[in-house]
């Protein structure tokens, strides 16, 4: 059975929301390395303009992720998601969007957020969670 990727969504996002607000009260520190089962990244406010956020989780959980919304001034500030530690290959610089969802193919992703230096931080939040491997093709990412 196929799902719908607006349930897809629903689901992942429910979940991560779930898991994450019992575990985790978020992190919002300009990077670093996050090992937690399950956990949000929200917004640095501060004068670093590079943050990159490495998820790692235990080896056989593959990292799910949702971003309910995002909004930023797409000129000036981007999220991007890369697939394994930094530097890895990319799923794109993205600076708007609802419901976006990302899975990665390891146990390993990558959050970096990006500003220039004369614009404030935009909001945005950002939930994960660890996932069994092989567990694809259920409405998953």
């Amino acid at each position: 059975m196929r799902l719908s990727s607006t349930f897809t969504w629903a689901l992942l996002f429910s979940t991560a929301a779930l898991v994450s607000t019992a575990q985790n009260k978020g992190y919002s520190d300009c990077g670093g390395l996050l090992t937690d089962l399950s956990g949000r990244i929200s917004n640095y406010i501060g004068p670093k303009t590079v943050c990159v956020w490495t998820i790692q989780m235990t080896p056989g959980l593959d990292v799910a992720m949702a971003i309910p919304g995002l909004n930023l001034t797409c000129l000036k500030e981007y999220v991007e998601i890369q697939d394994g530690p930094p530097g890895s290959a990319s799923y794109g610089k993205i600076c708007e969007g609802l419901g976006l969802t990302f899975r990665s193919s390891s146990n390993i992703l990558t959050v970096k957020y990006t500003r220039k230096p004369d614009h404030p931080a935009s909001s945005f939040d950002v939930y994960y969670y660890g996932e069994p491997e092989g567990s694809r093709g259920q409405g998953n990412c």
